[in-house]
């Protein structure tokens, strides 16, 4: 009776161990393939600029600011669209890209304001399409209002961020947002400089020319 009893106790164990193993297993690939899944999100989220710059070990990147584009708050809040050419200085190799650098209050001290300087980029994959979405529906509708009581946007999303152009009633608001920002809640917007536009469009057809 001791034996079987000595017996039923060890196979209580080993089935105890079996099952604590499979659930350390378990969590061990769950763990691993929630890892593996934000890797490779984010690194969808990458232009092609942003990738080639991370692959190179030293780069020298040209910003052309005769072909710029840029817009201006008057709360001081800024965005400018540089044309680049992105030289990796190791292996010659070379990358044109739109970089978009963006300037926005996120918080206030006292009487000044704190500000936050971002920048991503554009990847020429991206720039077709993103003229098209100017051409075709943001810059024909910028003399035009969207009635009253009504409110119209066009988005267009780049891997590294979202422009928005709305129409609510009479008024027009262009914005900068950036996905791969420390400050989700803010951003650029700007209701008074959105005939600067169609300098974006010229900004992007120049870089285009250039590849």
């Amino acid at each position: 009776m001791g034996k079987i009893t000595e017996k039923h106790t060890k196979t209580k164990l080993i089935n105890f161990l079996t099952i604590t193993i499979k659930l350390k297993i378990m969590r061990f690939l769950t763990l691993f393939f929630i890892v593996f899944y934000s890797l490779s999100n984010a690194q969808e989220k990458l232009s092609e600029p942003s990738k080639f710059i991370e692959r190179s070990s030293y780069v020298q990147i040209n910003m052309d600011e005769t072909e710029k584009a840029s817009f201006k708050s008057g709360l001081g809040e800024s965005v400018e669209f540089y044309p680049c050419q992105i030289i990796d200085l190791k292996s010659t190799n070379k990358m044109n890209g739109m970089q978009v650098e963006s300037r926005f209050i996120i918080g206030q001290q006292g009487m000044s304001t704190i500000s936050a300087r971002e920048t991503a980029w554009i990847g020429l994959e991206e720039i077709a399409d993103l003229i098209v979405w100017f051409e075709n529906y943001v810059i024909p509708n910028l003399n035009d209002s969207a009635g009253k009581k009504k409110t119209v946007k066009y988005i267009f999303n780049c891997k590294e961020l979202m422009l928005k152009f709305e129409i609510m009633n009479r008024t027009q608001i262009f914005s900068v947002i950036m996905n791969n920002t420390d400050f989700p809640s803010k951003y650029f917007w700007t209701e008074s400089q959105v005939d600067n536009i169609p300098n974006v469009v010229k900004s992007l057809k120049y870089l285009q020319t250039k590849n």
